[in-house]
């Protein structure tokens, strides 16, 4: 493997040396070995991370000694304290830096940008690369008017730190990829990076500047040509991004590399490189220059801060680095219609908070709809107040608002690591750039907190926001959503005040909890007071703290009466408590609700940190952590960046677990981690989960208690990524102008649709384009964000700018970018303002401390800007007087000041600045002033001494001595004429703070003159601390003993550690420290000895002897006996056991034992004292009887706990008796009282059943009473009840029987009623019972019903099945049937009609002449008398009775008689007839026969 392929391997966990690149890298890491060759490797490397960082504390150590607290005028603070000692020496021990080095490390993190942002990291002019030099300065110089205006004008702190950063970052590496050094320069090049600045001697394109070295890689020396001009190192590699920047090295010889391992050029003549970035030489050729080029670096660094500081002036200059204890006053507040009395409510509240705190900026954002707006930010509580107290309820209507756009407008304003509250009782309709607002606030670190008092539903549609997305935005931020009733928002009145007062750090944060949760609470010794925020509606709240001691966090009152408790807030929906100076040790927080809460858990500690993921980046030209932007991705495996802040001050010893924890507390992933720890160093994290996380880290402090913190912003790893094209060049316009920047999408889901949104704080943003793209998995698509600024805007206006893109497949993958846009000027002004002395002073001979004080100067100084006009005039350092006339901002005419002082101030800088940020001065320089002393500092400290170093100026006065006043007690007098002075104190106290204020003294004539003094102080070393002694119990309570003692040479001692256990079993042990001489045992059990121990502990921790004596605590009620038992049973007794209680066993002198006989609710009670037993025999008790037994302890003293109650029934004997004289009462359709007798001895209750013989089953209930009323039984039904007596023990006697049948109801109609066969004289027919009450169906009638007429038979019947005989043939009959029940209540009849089928008919009958007529007879003839009915028609036939002739005819039957004329016949002859019937089938029947003669005769 080569070396270049050797260097593009994943590098690994950082920790070890560091590199002069963007990043510190393990430089012993198998994969980065043969880039930074460690074993070659000589001296202490240094990135650019640290070279930032070090300017910076450099510079900022000399601003805090120039501009002194008021309270402290001689402060100072030791030249190697670390940024947050810094911080704390100015603030206090007790601030909190989290801010400022948040602050630090955006502007070092902007600085690492150059080297990773592909627009930037290949640009030879911005990484002095490729003999670009002018093209550096025109970078650099362009830059600088931004930087300023973003700080004058908007006062656009994020945005000026990242262009500070990369300003930086040129600038170092400048003297690191230069021949700066190379040609002899041992100081920095000043002018390098400000407008008016040009390079005079730099290479021509055909100079020769290098020759080759021995080696194309290795150290080289010697290399640059001597005279030659400045130049710059030639870098090649490949990579396609780098296409377009990279400076291909000339052929011809002579030019000088880069250089190193990466550095293709390197093999190109001249051979070799130049570059100083590390201490290896595989990767820089001249590493032996590179301690020079860091400290040039961190110098130029410094020199560029301090110009920086001249143009913005202190008041900026603090606001970007967030030097300030309090943070934002930052309030978004909806001003529709139904708000009104919120915001009078907010009005009066926020009046309270204004005069109770002291934030540092003031913002409120009001909206509505349609309105946003206008921002209120200031630094004076009456521009605020008076802004607050003008906001009237107007304007909505509809109920969702502007919600994100408000908050919009107060995010571009608030410091980072600021709260935010939001007071809304609508939803939002502008939800189409909450995400970017979530993003923004995450990017920041701020707390966004809603306080809503109104109901929204659900909303259907992203772009109308409600509950669940408040909600969202309050979790993803590390916020609270606090539901309030209307009008009632004076609980969160302290809440505001304290965010304001304070900057804590985050111990546990839960979200969307319900039901019961147990969470542990670690508090460490670096927790100076925590609190605990709960918002939601809560059933039970209980703290216990180390000691078993609960805390009730729902009574007020209690709370509010402990000692050590702050009620901060306590409402219906918000429980805020705090506690000071808490007890060290894992803590208990038990929470319980039926409906959702969430939990933060706070703490003002010294102990913070600060967390980024990074992604590491082999690849040329600098290989680095790259800082993770947006959201990360899903399973990809970052490196987590970790900054502990204030870890020394806070004696941590390790860092040991990284934790992703989901919202509600689950575990995600675990990462160990035992590598060392520094300010800054990186762990290798598991691929990250594709649910949002928060991050918990977790360590140790000296004492040996767990630390843990958490960061409360939400990460959400998604699968796309938005990164930033443009460069700042493209993100700037001028007025009236437009510009455009390109953003590249990335995505890693699935191939998906991305919606495109784009939003700025400016409004200068009008469109994205396209507003949609089409990705495949691992597909990348640019997407451009057009802008126009207005005509009138002011120049240095910065806007916050955040594209963001969310997948349309996978909606949870939305990411966001966010970079800056500024307005530039219309035309450059790089003029510095002029200024002109009108005088010069003069303080010739007193020049000198002692005397420089004799004698006052005045000057006067003219100053003009007409470029873009002056906007500030002011002087450095502060003098008697400073008066400036005619300075209106944006003149252009002449401002004078006049400045006075004396001769002490012998360097003054009178400055003027103008409207883009240039910066003019007069420089008065009388020289130093001589007999100065500087940097008086402890150089060694021991246990009674301190040994102290400074330096003198030079000076024509003759010194006399130093006068040392030490701890302003007493003094020493002593001479040094050395410039650089070392003086030993001794005899000083042991572990104590010594102060000290040297002053010089020097001849003047025959006088001694006193110089200004120099003041420092210094902690000295501990001895072991004596023990204490004459330990004393002062009192005790129920929970508590206070004890004191006597400490012994107490000016080693800065705290006692008291430990206690009870004496006499085991327990765990409990540890805790105090300042005082007394203190109080905390959840101690009563009547019980304790150990105690007490040990002086110096500052540093070291422990003396411990005082060792026993103390006891307050007799009280012993604890209720557990596990308390009926044991044995008996017809006369009952023995009874328990077990001592859990609590206060030690309180136990003996048991009391209480019985009585249960008689309704009376006892009557006796006694029986059980001393030394666990166990009572009552006796004598009657059989069959119930008894109640109370246990009980008492105490020494008489004392009696509270009892446990049992129950016990004495055995019965005999076993019970049958019940007599069972009766059935009462009978009704559906019910029968049964009633008995029985002797009631012994007799608990009655065991009752009862069935129905159609039933398999009993029904069964048991009855104290001797009556059962037995209810909802069936009708006309028998039903056989057994009763039995069952004794107490359960014992059932036999049963005593009786049956009783209940009363009739009307049964129901039969059912399907239907003739099931049919013949000439039968029906069959059948039935099924009745649905209704069919029991109750006895009997059924039957009757037939002939149709023809009106007859009628009725025929009783017993079965289901019934046959009808000898009926008529061809009959129509209607057939009826009824149920009958035993009583003879009968149903209503249901009937059918049949008819019956046809049979043969018999003859006709009564066949005989009617009438006769010469030609006719008239005949007649009844119906057959069998199967008459069947008969349709006759046949009738004759013939003459000589055979003459024959005839028939058909006729038509009627109902019964039928007559036929039957004519043409001839007279008086006879004729023989016979009739026969025909069926409707044509059957003919028996015929009838007639002989009859016709008329006519005579």
């Amino acid at each position: 493997m080569g070396l270049r392929e050797a260097a593009l391997l994943l590098l690994l966990v950082v920790s070890g040396s560091h590199a002069f690149l963007a990043t510190p890298l393990n430089a012993t890491d198998p994969d980065v070995i043969n880039i930074l060759c460690p074993e070659q490797t000589t001296g202490v490397t240094r990135d650019h991370k640290w070279i930032t960082r070090e300017a910076i504390r450099r510079n900022l150590r000399q601003f805090f000694l120039d501009y002194p607290p008021l309270t402290e005028p001689g402060f100072n603070v030791p030249t190697d304290a670390s940024l947050t000692e810094l911080y704390r020496a100015y603030y206090g021990v007790s601030s909190s830096p989290v801010r400022f080095i948040k602050a630090v490390n955006s502007i070092a993190a902007s600085n690492v940008k150059a080297d990773s942002v592909r627009q930037l990291r290949f640009d030879p002019a911005l990484n002095v690369d490729g003999e670009r030099l002018d093209d550096t300065q025109e970078t650099l110089a362009d830059r600088y008017p931004q930087l300023l205006t973003s700080i004058l004008q908007d006062e656009a702190y994020p945005a000026a730190r990242s262009l500070l950063g990369l300003s930086l970052h040129t600038l170092q590496k400048f003297y690191s990829h230069s021949t700066w050094i190379e040609q002899g320069n041992d100081g920095i090049l000043a002018g390098l990076g400000f407008p008016g600045f040009a390079f005079n001697a730099t290479a021509g394109p055909g100079e020769a500047v290098c020759t080759p070295c021995s080696n194309a890689q290795g150290p080289c020396t010697g290399n640059v040509v001597s005279g030659g001009g400045l130049t710059t190192g030639y870098y090649q590699y490949v990579e396609e991004a780098a296409n377009g920047f990279l400076v291909p090295k000339p052929s011809s010889e002579g030019k000088c590399s880069h250089g190193g391992v990466l550095d293709d050029s390197s093999s190109v003549p001249a051979e070799g490189g130049i570059n100083k970035d590390t201490a290896s030489p595989c990767f820089s050729p001249h590493y032996h220059l590179h301690e020079q080029a860091v400290e040039l670096a961190v110098q130029a660094t410094d020199h560029y801060l301090k110009e920086l500081l001249d143009a913005v002036g202190n008041v900026r200059y603090r606001r970007l680095f967030d030097l300030y204890q309090g943070s934002a006053l930052s309030i978004v507040i909806d001003t529709t219609q139904s708000m009104g009395n919120d915001i009078a409510a907010v009005q009066n509240q926020v009046a309270l908070i204004v005069n109770a705190s002291s934030p540092e900026l003031y913002i409120l954002a009001p909206y509505n709809d349609p309105r946003v707006g206008p921002l209120t930010k200031t630094d004076d509580p009456e521009v605020f107040l008076e802004a607050v107290n003008a906001l009237q309820a107007q304007y909505g209507g509809d109920a969702p608002e502007l919600f994100w756009h408000g908050l919009q407008l107060a995010l571009s304003s608030t410091p980072d690591y600021g709260n935010v509250y939001c007071f809304t009782d609508a939803g939002a309709k502008d939800g189409g750039i909450m995400e970017s607002m979530i993003a923004l606030a995450q990017s920041r670190s701020m707390k966004v907190n809603i306080v809503y008092s109104g109901k929204i539903p659900t909303a259907g549609e992203r772009l109308v926001t409600g509950i669940p997305e408040y909600q969202e935005l309050a979790d993803a931020t590390g916020g609270l959503f606090i539901p309030s009733n209307k009008f009632d928002v004076d609980f969160i009145t302290p809440i505001l005040g304290d965010s304001v007062e304070s900057s804590d750090v985050d111990i546990t944060v839960l979200k969307d909890l319900s039901g019961v949760h147990v969470i542990d609470v670690p508090i460490d010794d670096s927790i100076l007071d925590f609190t605990i925020h709960v918002a939601g509606y809560i059933d039970t709240a209980i703290l216990r703290d180390i000691t078993g001691t609960e805390y009730n966090l729902t009574d007020v009152a209690a709370l509010e009466s402990t000692p050590g408790v702050e009620v901060v807030a306590l409402s219906e929906a918000l429980i805020d408590i705090r506690w000071l100076a808490p007890r060290y040790g894992t803590w208990e927080l038990q929470l319980e609700s039926t409906t959702n809460y969430s939990l933060s858990v706070t703490a003002n500690s010294t102990l913070a940190w600060l967390g980024d993921f990074s992604i590491l980046d082999p690849s040329p030209p600098h290989p680095h952590y790259r800082p993770a932007e947006g959201r990360p991705l899903t399973n990809t495996v970052y490196y987590l960046e970790v900054i502990l802040v204030g870890y020394l001050e806070s004696d941590v010893i390790d860092v040991h677990l990284v934790e992703y924890v989901d919202v509600s507390g689950s575990l995600l992933r675990t990462i160990p981690y035992d590598e060392g720890i520094d300010d800054v160093f990186y762990i290798r994290s598991e691929p990250l989960p594709e649910q949002p996380f928060y991050i918990k880290l977790y360590g140790t402090v000296h004492s040996g208690n767990l630390f843990s913190r958490l960061q409360s912003v939400l990460i959400s790893p998604v699968k796309a990524s938005v990164e930033v094209l443009a460069t700042s060049n493209d993100l700037s316009a001028s007025p009236g102008h437009t510009a455009q920047g390109d953003f590249l999408v990335t995505n890693y889901g699935l191939e998906s649709d991305f919606n495109i949104t784009g939003t700025d704080s400016g409004k200068f943003l009008q469109y994205m384009e396209p507003s949609t793209i089409h990705l495949t998995e691992g597909g990348s698509g640019t997407v451009t964000a057009h802008f126009k600024v207005k005509t009138g805007t002011a120049p240095g206006t910065v806007s916050t700018v955040m594209v963001t893109a969310q997948s349309l497949k996978q909606t949870y993958s939305v990411n966001t970018a966010i970079t800056h846009f500024l307005v530039v000027p219309k035309t450059e002004d790089d003029v510095r303002p002029t200024c002109t002395l009108a005088n010069e002073p003069d303080c010739t001979g007193f020049t000198y401390n002692g005397i420089c004080s004799q004698k006052n100067w005045t000057v006067e100084a003219t100053l003009q800007d007409v470029g873009s006009g002056l906007s500030n005039v002011y002087a450095r350092p502060d003098g008697f007087v400073s008066v400036v006339t005619g300075l209106d901002p944006g003149t252009k005419e002449s401002v004078n000041i006049t400045y006075s002082a004396d001769c002490c101030t012998s360097q003054v800088d009178i400055i003027g600045v103008d409207s883009m940020g240039n910066v003019g001065k007069c420089e008065i320089d009388m020289g130093a002033l001589g007999g100065y002393i500087l940097d008086l500092e402890a150089e060694a400290v021991g246990e009674t001494w301190v040994l102290l170093r400074w330096e003198i100026t030079s000076s024509d006065l003759d010194l006399h001595k130093y006068r040392l006043l030490i701890n302003n007690d007493f003094s020493q007098e002593f001479l040094c004429r050395e410039t650089i002075c070392h003086h030993n104190v001794t005899y000083l106290d042991p572990c104590s703070l010594q102060t000290f204020e040297l002053t010089p003294y020097f001849y003047v004539g025959e006088d001694d003159r006193a110089g200004q003094p120099a003041f420092t102080k210094a902690n000295t070393l501990d001895t072991d601390p004596e023990a204490p002694s004459n330990g004393v119990q002062l009192n005790n309570t129920l929970t508590t003993i206070t004890v004191s003692w006597e400490a012994v040479n107490s000016k080693c001692i800065s705290q006692f550690e008291v430990c206690y256990r009870p004496f006499g079993f085991e327990a765990t042990k409990i540890c805790e420290r105090t300042a005082l001489a007394t203190y109080t045992l905390q959840g101690i059990e009563a009547c019980a000895v304790y150990e105690v121990s007490v040990r002086a502990l110096s500052p540093s921790g070291r422990r003396s002897q411990s005082l060792d004596f026993f103390v006891n605590s307050a007799d009280a009620e012993p604890d209720a006996p557990r596990n308390v038992l009926v044991d044995l049973v008996r017809e006369d007794s009952v023995t009874i056991t328990w077990d001592d209680p859990l609590l206060r066993v030690q309180c136990i002198d003996r048991y009391v034992i209480s019985y009585g006989e249960v008689t309704n609710t009376v006892h009557a009670t006796a006694l029986i004292n059980a001393r030394g037993q666990h166990y009572a025999t009552v006796y004598p008790l009657l059989p069959c009887t119930n008894y109640t037994i109370d246990v009980s302890a008492v105490s020494k003293t008489g004392k009696i706990g509270p009892g446990v109650r049992r129950e016990a029934a004495t055995l019965e004997d005999p076993d019970p008796e049958p019940v007599t004289s069972l009766l059935v009462s009462d009978v009704t359709t559906s019910s029968l009282l049964v009633s008995w007798a029985s002797l009631e001895k012994c007799i608990d209750h009655y065991h009752v059943c009862y069935y129905e013989p159609s039933t398999p089953y009993e029904t069964c209930q048991d009855v104290g009473e001797k009556e059962l009323h037995l209810q909802d039984l069936n009708p006309c039904t028998s039903y056989t009840v057994l009763v039995s007596t069952v004794s107490i023990s359960g014992i059932v006697s036999n049963r005593t029987t009786l049956s009783s049948r209940t009363l009739d109801v009307q049964p129901g109609e039969p059912q399907n009623l239907r003739a099931t066969e049919v013949t000439a004289h039968t029906v069959q027919i059948n039935y099924d019972p009745p649905t209704t009450n069919p029991q109750c169906a006895n009997e059924y009638d039957i009757q037939q019903i002939r149709l023809d007429t009106y007859r009628s038979a009725t025929e009783p019947e017993y079965q289901h099945e019934n046959i009808f005989q000898e009926l008529e043939a061809c009959t129509n009959y209607e057939l009826r049937v009824r149920a009958v029940s035993s009583e003879g209540q009968a149903s209503a009849w249901v009937s059918t009609n049949i008819s019956t089928t046809e049979d043969l008919p018999s003859e006709p009958r009564n066949f005989e002449p009617l009438e006769a007529t010469p030609n006719s007879l008239t005949l007649v003839w009844y119906q057959p008398d069998e199967n008459g009915r069947c008969v349709k028609q006759y046949s009738l036939e004759w013939t003459a009775s000589d055979g003459s002739s024959s005839g028939s005819s058909m006729v038509a039957p009627l109902d019964f008689q039928v007559e036929e004329v039957v004519s043409g016949l001839a007279a008086c002859s006879e004729y023989h007839f016979n009739v026969t019937g025909i069926t409707a089938y044509g059957a003919r029947g028996a015929s009838a026969l007639l002989s009859a003669s016709t008329a006519g005769c005579a």
